[in-house]
């Protein structure tokens, strides 16, 4: 296998050009000497086919070509992970509820909201979510609060807030992480209340869970 390495903190780098066999290092490159080194008598021969113009070769590719490319990856993920769309819908998701008959809906300013939202239908997972429009400016002006309504009695109001969005950016900051650009997926759920649900026969109580996330983390 062959690689290089860039520390985007330090800006120190490294390459590697290193074979095994049956389980064994069998020859590698070293860097500094721009030669081959062979651990076993059996890479001899090896070393010396590839001592000279294609050790040169490959210091070349891997100190400078490489680390070319690799920056420009670097760059390009930068660039998509920090771009904003800045109607970038929000989105408010239900689950954990039973039955499966549940209500949600967008509220701006203790009004409610019908333009700009798309609601979600049932698809028998007990999931439920509602979409809305609004850019960052319109969130910091005015309260927008999310509103799930079940049989099981109160409904459950969730007021967003910046700190309640999971967005592409959350975590990376201006310095990325040290030789690795991470991208962090998976929910984050910002609200767990107790649903209590009452039927002519039984009394289930199940863990409903709200969550708000950016779309832009699908």
């Amino acid at each position: 296998m062959y690689g290089c390495e860039l520390d985007d903190e330090t800006g120190a780098t490294d390459g590697y050009d290193q074979y095994g066999y049956n389980g064994a290092d069998f020859i590698s490159l070293d860097l500094r000497s721009t030669s081959y080194v062979a651990p076993v008598s059996q890479a001899v021969n090896t070393k010396q086919k590839n001592d000279g113009a294609t050790a040169e070769y490959q210091k070349n590719y891997l100190t400078q070509t490489c680390l070319e490319w690799l920056k420009k990856y670097v760059d390009y993920g930068k660039i998509s992970l920090e771009r904003k769309d800045p109607s970038s819908p929000v989105v408010c998701h239900t689950t954990g509820f039973y039955p499966d008959k549940v209500k949600i809906s967008w509220q701006k300013d203790g009004q409610d909201l019908h333009e700009d939202v798309n609601v979600g239908r049932n698809d028998g997972t007990f999931q439920k979510r509602a979409k809305l429009k609004v850019t960052p400016d319109e969130r910091k002006k005015n309260q927008f609060t999310c509103v799930v309504e079940h049989k099981s009695g109160d409904p459950i109001h969730m007021i967003l807030t910046e700190e309640k969005i999971r967005t592409n950016s959350a975590g990376t900051g201006a310095s990325s992480s040290r030789q690795k650009l991470i991208l962090n997926t998976g929910t984050l759920n910002i609200l767990k209340n107790v649903c209590i649900i009452f039927s002519p026969l039984l009394v289930i109580i199940l863990k409903c869970s709200v969550q708000f996330y950016s779309e832009e983390d699908l």
